[in-house]
């Protein structure tokens, strides 16, 4: 369960993000629609810990990671654009997470595969993310932030710019695994179908 409670961000004298509180129970997903500028992307970099807080708490199950360096949050982002590493591989990409809290190289193969397997990457594991259509490279992030078996996922916009039928197809294919990994998720999302498709609740961020 993700609990963020009164939750403030503070540049010099501009508030950004004020007072938000809300739950998302354990496995399921919360989407955040608003126009934008009005805040969503600095609240999830917020609870990930990119930016600091102001004041609010932010717990996982019943623990507090507000003052957590954002490695040890157990959180995984994916942005609008997936950040991919373009000198890497796919299955390079996939595996990154997982050398950084020192998985072992046979736990980490079968990760990958595994990953792979789930959305139906297994034809591109050796291929330069460069080469990837949008779809694939939207895939890749998926599989990238969901290696590490994070307690949290943040989705940032991660359908915009595809064109219709790769949105439609990605849509489908992300409601299938958050379901298939229980995953409890927060979604920032300007499309009301998506939130329909893929959340149990939404929440309307506040205008300022």
């Amino acid at each position: 369960m993700l609990k963020v409670s009164n939750l403030s961000v503070e540049f010099g004298n501009t508030v950004i993000v004020d007072n938000i509180s809300f739950t998302v129970p354990t496995g399921e997903t919360l989407a955040i629609t608003g126009p934008s500028g009005i805040g969503k992307t600095t609240l999830l970099h917020a609870i990930c810990g990119i930016v600091r807080t102001t004041h609010g708490t932010i717990h996982i199950d019943n623990t507090d990671i507000s003052s957590l360096p954002t490695h040890k949050r157990g959180i995984g982002l994916i942005s609008q654009t997936g950040d991919l590493f373009p000198t890497m591989t796919v299955s390079q990409n996939i595996e990154f997470g997982l050398r950084i809290v020192k998985m072992p190289q046979t736990d980490r193969t079968t990760r990958v595969q595994e990953l792979l397997e789930m959305l139906n990457l297994t034809h591109l594991a050796h291929r330069n993310v460069s080469e990837l259509s949008g779809g694939e490279a939207r895939r890749i992030a998926l599989a990238r932030a969901l290696a590490p078996q994070p307690q949290v996922l943040l989705l940032d916009e991660p359908l915009s710019g595809l064109d219709q039928n790769t949105h439609d197809a990605l849509m489908s294919d992300l409601a299938r695994v958050l379901k298939q990994t229980a995953t409890t998720a927060l979604l920032v999302t300007h499309d009301l179908s998506e939130a329909e498709l893929l959340a149990e609740t939404t929440f309307t961020f506040p205008h300022k």
